[in-house]
């Protein structure tokens, strides 16, 4: 029997629509323009080769690259798994290229997003997040008048397994936007593959004798479509298109759609800017790995930065257990060691998740056994 699809996923509080604010930014009143502006510029925080004092090119942090081709074969096995596990011990994030993903799916998938995000209002609107509810097209984690709000809109969809899916969302002619079913089920399942592989080496590289205690954490998947219009020049500095967080769930798999950077990921204190290689999937650690594995795999801050010309689009697949998942420390992992993270049910860690805003690594400090 199929697992349930899972209630209680709560939504945001209503706000503006940022594309249409966007399109008419004369219109854009000083109360609101507040919402989204934050205390300090953007660039104050910025690693220092950033802000034009330019190390040698070979000394220049990258994020991690992952052959999973080779990390499924025997010749490069050892080295390319080595390389895995100082990915997630050390950034969080790492590229995987070589994922076997069919080129033509990928592409296909852009089009889709860029298409769904270019239709008028109206018609986005009509596949609007519904009161108390997260799917659909507008925005997440608003849980107060006061914060600040992201200058982004998105499209969310409960994507893996079939039974957890909201029809009315996946249109099936061809053609359709959003991603028509047939697109979404391609691409989403191609994902969810390599999030399982990618779980099965993490599993060896730590020593868990079942592998299905990692492998479980792509027994679910949901999918974000972001847009992030562009900002008026005089406050991009100071808007971000999606506050600093970190992932509240297993693995994260995220395609570029366009070529314009945003994305930028907590290094040393400061913010490092991520360009992901052509038709790479960029993969970060969620908090439920870095509470599995004790905190030996740590999911790190990130957040989107906007830019004052250009759109840009990312799609951003989460995998998490079933419902009725314990969330703790493995026992594999804390076998000669103390748990340094509390044990509690997967409705208790949504809970949690969706009563807060995005706000650094508030889950985990709540998750932490003092």
């Amino acid at each position: 029997m199929e697992d349930a699809k899972p209630r209680n996923l709560s939504g945001s509080l209503p706000v503006p629509n940022v594309q249409d604010l966007a399109a008419r930014p004369e219109d854009l009143p000083p109360t609101l323009l507040r919402r989204y502006l934050r205390p300090q510029p953007r660039t104050v925080d910025l690693l220092p080769d950033t802000l034009g004092r330019h190390t040698p090119a070979d000394e220049q942090e990258h994020v991690p690259v992952v052959d999973l081709g080779w990390l499924l074969g025997q010749e490069h096995r050892a080295e390319v798994a080595a390389r895995l596990c100082f990915a997630c011990e050390n950034w969080g994030f790492f590229q995987v290229v070589n994922h076997r993903i069919p080129e033509e799916i990928m592409e296909e998938m852009k089009r889709n997003i860029m298409g769904f995000f270019a239709l008028p209002l109206a018609e986005k609107t009509s596949l609007a997040q519904k009161p108390g509810g997260i799917e659909g097209y507008g925005q997440a984690f608003v849980v107060s008048e006061e914060q600040k709000l992201d200058w982004a809109n998105m499209f969310y969809l409960l994507t893996q397994p079939p039974s957890y899916r909201d029809l009315h969302l996946w249109p099936s002619h061809p053609g359709a936007n959003p991603p028509g079913r047939n697109c979404l089920e391609s691409y989403t399942a191609e994902v969810q593959r390599v999030a399982c592989e990618l779980l099965r080496i993490m599993a060896e590289n730590l020593g868990v004798r079942d592998h299905s205690d990692m492998t479980r954490l792509a027994a679910t998947q949901s999918t974000r479509m972001n847009y992030y219009p562009p900002c008026p020049e005089a406050h991009v500095d100071r808007v971000l298109g999606l506050s600093p967080h970190s992932d509240a769930t297993g693995l994260t798999l995220l395609l570029q759609v366009s070529s314009v950077p945003g994305l930028q990921i907590r290094r040393y204190g400061g913010w490092l800017p991520v360009m992901p290689l052509p038709g790479v999937l960029l993969a970060n650690v969620g908090d439920v790995i870095e509470v599995f594995t004790n905190g030996k795999y740590k999911s790190v801050e990130h957040r989107a930065v906007v830019n004052a010309r250009e759109e840009r689009m990312s799609i951003a697949a989460f995998h998490s257990s079933e419902n009725g998942t314990t969330y703790g420390p493995l026992e594999d992992i804390v076998a000669d060691q103390e748990a340094r993270y509390r044990s509690i049910s997967d409705d208790e860690f949504y809970k949690l998740v969706v009563s807060s805003k995005l706000d650094g690594k508030n889950i985990m400090d709540a998750m932490k056994i003092s």
